[in-house]
């Protein structure tokens, strides 16, 4: 059974990009299985790619090849690689950040790149497509059989990966507070990630049921300033209330119960937007 292809990608589905990865997926060979993760990442974001395959991969089966194309530099001199993860799974990507996540989380056990002769023949060289031209490519090729894991390019160390500058800042921690940045957000719902594992926040003492001063500041500005319940879920809070609660992605997460925290509040994701939670007392 030939493994199934996952993409993730920056493109949006609103014009035919993603379509034209698929297709030339498909002319390698028809038989293959292509899945959707997501294609609204963050416009060149690799830290928000990043944390999506954090998210995404380990819930798919080993061997599944996996191309994520968030790719700001692309056309310059940054590598375009295959990593191969302990499981079995391999993820095809720009070397930008992107494998930043599951470098920590489920390991890579080797990473190689490819080989630029490795290229779909468009009929003419074109230096801003290569999630079409390479990436795709180089996943149908693998998928199929055609190459191999040691033929798609030449190994690099696992250290010199390039790594997200986010992942190294680290929240801080205390007694019944806590203190960091808003780490993503999911736009369609409109709730907000926070760096500070659900684990983390255990740990800080804090419980359900229990108040909890939060401020958002960005660039010096406050976003949002008020306390809000940490709860097990949304629902017990009034509908539009804010709750905090510990998220299935195993962060701390902020949302509003059956409304738009995002866009209520103005509030965006980054390391600029800065997060700090101290316990109140009702």
């Amino acid at each position: 059974m030939k493994p199934v292809i996952l993409l993730q990608t920056d493109f949006s589905l609103t014009w035919g990009a993603v379509a034209s990865v698929k297709g030339v997926i498909k002319q390698v060979d028809p038989t293959l299985e292509i899945e959707d993760l997501c294609h609204d990442i963050k416009k060149f974001d690799p830290w928000e790619a990043s944390l999506s395959l954090g998210t995404v991969v380990p819930y798919w089966p080993a061997g599944t090849i996996v191309v994520s194309v968030v790719d700001p530099g692309v056309g310059t001199d940054r590598k375009a690689c295959v990593a191969l993860l302990q499981n079995g799974t391999y993820v095809i990507t720009p070397d930008n950040g992107t494998l930043t996540h599951l470098k920590y989380g489920i390991g890579i056990k080797a990473v190689r790149e490819l080989d630029p002769s490795i290229r779909f023949d468009a009929g003419e060289e074109v230096s801003v497509f290569h999630g079409r031209d390479i990436f795709g490519y180089a996943a149908a090729l693998l998928a199929s059989g055609q190459k191999t894991f040691e033929s798609l390019g030449v190994e690099y160390p696992v250290e010199e990966i390039r790594e997200c500058e986010e992942y190294g800042l680290r929240p801080i921690l205390g007694d019944l507070s806590a203190s960091g940045f808003v780490m993503t957000g999911l736009k369609h719902f409109g709730g907000i990630q926070f760096n500070i594992t659900n684990e983390e926040w255990k740990q800080c003492g804090f419980t359900e049921g229990q108040s909890v001063h939060v401020v958002i500041t960005h660039e010096g500005k406050t976003m949002f300033d008020r306390d809000v319940h940490f709860e097990r879920s949304f629902g017990f809070v009034p509908e539009g209330d804010p709750v905090l609660y510990c998220g299935s992605s195993l962060y701390l997460c902020l949302d509003l119960n059956c409304d738009n925290f995002m866009e209520k509040y103005g509030i965006d994701m980054g390391k600029d937007w800065r997060v700090s939670f101290e316990a109140y007392e009702d």
